[in-house]
């Protein structure tokens, strides 16, 4: 697995997961229950991360993760 991304919230995180999957790029969301820990860690240690099931795919996903925000950007 390799981690793509951390989200700033677990359902941004799951659209995006959801959204690679729709792409042919299995992805899942880990540290999906971790806010409730920020303050023992890092805030920034406890977002929620969108991990792809196969290395090969991360270059497709940059990409997609990228067009994704300039199309929501209206970019």
């Amino acid at each position: 697995m390799k981690r793509l991304r951390s989200a700033p919230n677990a359902a941004i995180a799951q659209i995006w997961a959801d959204l690679l999957c729709e792409a042919g790029l299995p992805a899942a969301v880990e540290r999906r229950h971790l806010t409730s820990v920020a303050g023992e860690l890092p805030p920034d240690h406890c977002l929620p991360e969108i991990w792809l099931r196969h290395d090969e795919h991360l270059a497709n996903a940059r990409t997609l993760a990228r067009q994704h925000e300039a199309q929501v950007s209206g970019g």
